[in-house]
């Protein structure tokens, strides 16, 4: 079936008010004139407005870094179930995800990507609507158990050796409402009875997220200009690229709908799941 259109290019804005309110109704948009790292902090926080709780940079998406962390997640052994992570590298087209997908219910709610430089070619961004593609799902008969899975059954969203302690399905309603739906390269069946008839479902929504990555459109951001997601609702990532000067800083957010708030610093090299404050 064709997914393209749960991915979609935001609209441009370039007030805060403005962007609260298209990120609110359509899962993302772009901020145009954010003159630096501190400026894109601050922006967010005023996006999320009188909700704001917590908002600051997590790391700088660069090739020399993302290299260096990749090589720490190398090291890492496989677990129990043989699932490996695996960072990739700058060259990569990025598997979709949610931002923080490792730490459970404490990944953040708001998204800011803020671009200092782009890639001379390549690094261009794309965005998939989750909640939009479990609808096309459901409206086909060939799907629509696929879509009723992924809302009913609980499934391990952990990464491998860093438990979370905690089971849901893939898309719900989070007690302030909000909806989530995501997804990452490790998902996994709860074990036991139901693990193997599990699997198969988990590996279909693997491939119709892959599917609306690969033929949805992509989207370049400029210098200056800030993607900022509701990261629970819209999984994200960019193409490959060589340029090792491309530099944008990936800043969380958590507002008061936020289901858990972590109380220090998170390591997404070492993601324990952290103290709630």
């Amino acid at each position: 079936m064709d997914v393209s259109s749960a991915s979609f290019i935001p609209r441009k804005v370039t007030s805060a008010e403005e962007a609260r309110e298209v990120v609110a109704a359509e899962g993302a948009v772009v901020v145009t004139g954010v003159a630096d790292e501190a400026a894109a902090v601050a922006l967010g926080r005023r996006i999320m407005g009188e909700r704001a709780l917590r908002c600051g940079t997590q790391f700088e998406a660069t090739k020399a870094g993302g290299r260096r962390e990749a090589m720490m997640v190398d090291a890492q052994p496989a677990d129990s179930r043989g699932r490996k992570r695996n960072f990739g590298s700058a060259e990569e087209r990025m598997v979709a995800h949610n931002d923080g997908f490792a730490f459970g219910d404490y990944a953040p709610d708001h998204l800011f990507l803020w671009c200092e430089r782009p890639a001379a070619r390549g690094g261009d961004s794309f965005l998939i609507d989750t909640a939009r593609l479990l609808d096309l799902l459901a409206a086909d008969s060939a799907s629509a158990d696929l879509a009723d899975f992924c809302r009913t059954v609980d499934i391990d969203h952990s990464e491998p050796n860093y438990p979370q302690g905690t089971y849901a399905p893939i898309a719900r309603r989070t007690p302030s409402g909000r909806f989530q739906g995501r997804y990452h390269p490790y998902l996994a069946p709860v074990e036991g009875a139901a693990e193997a008839a599990h699997w198969a479902f988990v590996r279909r929504w693997e491939t119709v997220v892959n599917a609306a990555r690969d033929t949805g459109p992509m989207f370049r951001a400029q210098a200056g200009e800030m993607i900022c997601v509701d990261n629970y609702r819209v999984l994200h990532g960019r193409d490959g690229y060589n340029d090792p000067l491309r530099k944008v800083c990936s800043i969380w957010g958590w507002s008061t709908d936020a289901v858990a708030v972590p109380d220090g610093p998170l390591d997404i090299v070492v993601p324990k799941i952290p103290l709630a404050s």
